[in-house]
């Protein structure tokens, strides 16, 4: 994880971190000990507060007091209408009819575009092959995907 300055948190990553029973607790609590220990910059965007909303209280978030918030302004909005228009062009997206649908994964990947972040941590492996890859192709989307997952000296490739 050279060269990352700064990280997108997703839902995902924040449950786990919160939630000591969840699956892969203990990888989000290393990443974000390492985010911390390495002045990682954390973004914790207002799209993940209200999707951690439907659960949990959000003010759990809040009180840890790590994380810059990252609200979705006018150009992450029509970025992200950009992004859904060239997955459809590529077959990549279903189609919902008249509705004009933008996923919150879609408004995500715009701030991260549209401000430089360098890296998104989830556990939802499937967004990378469905929308991650073909936006990285036709829109020269480029971050460093973290797999939750994958625990944290898996990805450094060393032992603690």
């Amino acid at each position: 994880m050279n060269g990352i300055e700064s990280v997108l948190l997703d839902n995902s990553f924040c449950i786990r971190l919160l939630k000591k029973d969840a699956d892969f607790h203990q990888n989000a609590v290393d990443y974000y000990e390492y985010f911390l220990e390495n002045k990682i910059e954390m973004y914790l965007s207002t799209i993940v507060v209200s999707e951690y909303a439907v659960g949990d209280d959000p003010d759990y978030l809040r009180s840890l007091n790590s994380f810059r918030l990252l609200e979705l302004d006018y150009e992450d909005a029509k970025c992200s209408g950009q992004f859904l228009a060239a997955l459809r062009n590529q077959g990549k997206f279903g189609d919902f009819g008249d509705r004009k649908v933008v996923i919150n994964d879609i408004k995500l990947f715009s701030q991260i575009h549209n401000r430089n972040i360098d890296a998104f941590i989830t556990k939802d492996r499937k967004s990378s092959t469905k929308m991650i890859e073909p936006l990285s192709e036709s829109c020269e989307l480029s971050f460093e995907f973290i797999d939750l997952s994958i625990p944290l000296s898996d990805k450094l490739g060393r032992l603690f």
